[in-house]
């Protein structure tokens, strides 16, 4: 059975976002990697606008799909 992992990241600055996506990013393959969502809000306070994003990323891990073959994982049953 291959079982798919998510790794969620939430940042308040781009620039942090951008920093620990890649760093992530670097741990695995891209091949891993079956989907990405990335979203933004934006909280205004009496005070003070907060804005927040935030990736999700999809993927299956090198353990599950050590052994198996692409042609395998695409093949339609």
């Amino acid at each position: 059975m291959i079982n798919a992992k998510v790794k969620i990241i939430e940042e308040d600055y781009p620039s942090n976002l951008e920093s620990e996506l890649n760093e992530f990013l670097e741990t695995i393959d891209v091949r891993q990697i079956i989907k990405t969502e990335y979203s933004s809000g934006i909280s205004a306070g009496q005070y003070d606008t907060k804005r927040t994003s935030s990736v999700i990323i999809y993927y299956i891990g090198l353990d599950d799909i050590r052994d198996v073959k692409v042609d395998n994982v695409l093949e339609v049953k």
